[in-house]
């Protein structure tokens, strides 16, 4: 019998009682509508970013832009982000998310970014959330 690793766990198991388990029960097993909701939301990102990119070229100073673009571009963690422009893992999330304040919270790239779109009314964007809310309406 194999022993208890508590940094991996093995089970050991007959290949044969693997084989008898259905793909739809495998971790990553996706139906038709989960494809058609991906395909939606991959659409609906497509048909936004130009006017993301703008709204964040414009609204956002240039250290939030660089952390912003490092943090959902790139897929860079904060302390990734941190060391590479020389800030502190906290500086680089209140660029990120702002921070606390008199109880209220300012500053930060996404809440000034959520405003900007939310106040922009650009009709790429409102057309694509109609587009995307139809799509995922059907895929149901």
């Amino acid at each position: 019998m194999a022993q208890f690793n508590p940094v991996f766990w093995e089970i050991p198991t007959d290949v044969a009682a693997l084989d008898r388990v259905p793909a739809s029960a495998g971790l990553w097993y996706e139906t038709d509508v989960d494809r058609q909701r991906r395909g939606a939301f991959q659409d609906f990102c497509r048909a936004v970013s130009p006017a993301v990119h703008s709204l964040i070229d414009a609204k956002l100073t240039g250290r939030q832009q660089e952390v912003l673009k490092l943090y959902y571009y790139y897929g860079k963690t904060q302390e990734d982000i941190a060391a590479i422009l020389n800030l502190t893992q906290s500086t680089v999330s209140r660029h990120l998310f702002g921070t606390a304040r008199g109880g209220k919270k300012v500053g930060g790239a996404i809440p000034k970014l959520r405003k900007a779109i939310d106040s922009a009314k650009i009709p790429e964007i409102n057309a694509a959330l109609d587009t995307l809310q139809e799509a995922l309406a059907q895929a149901v």
